[in-house]
């Protein structure tokens, strides 16, 4: 596995641990297509041809949604996540 898939299993592996407090938070069932499309892609990785600049991009989108879940949680402490 390349280093390239390995990040990108980490952006999908980071969005898809957020399920269970997606769920039970204001979001409620909203993201289930979504989720249910992350989980498919993530068992695709190995075989992706990846591109440094795509890796770029979906680390920072994932950066930006985590963020967004920070600011609609209303800045409440919560747990960090670190991504490789």
């Amino acid at each position: 596995m390349s280093t390239l898939q390995i990040r990108l299993k980490n952006c999908i592996q980071t969005i898809l641990e957020l399920e269970p407090d997606m769920r039970s938070g204001i979001w409620g069932r909203h993201f289930d297509e979504e989720l249910s499309t992350l989980k498919e892609y993530l068992q695709q990785v190995d075989h992706m041809n990846l591109a440094e600049d795509d890796v770029q991009r979906l680390e920072n989108a994932t950066a930006s949604f985590l963020a967004e879940l920070r600011l609609s949680r209303g800045g409440q402490p919560q747990q960090k996540r670190l991504l490789q």
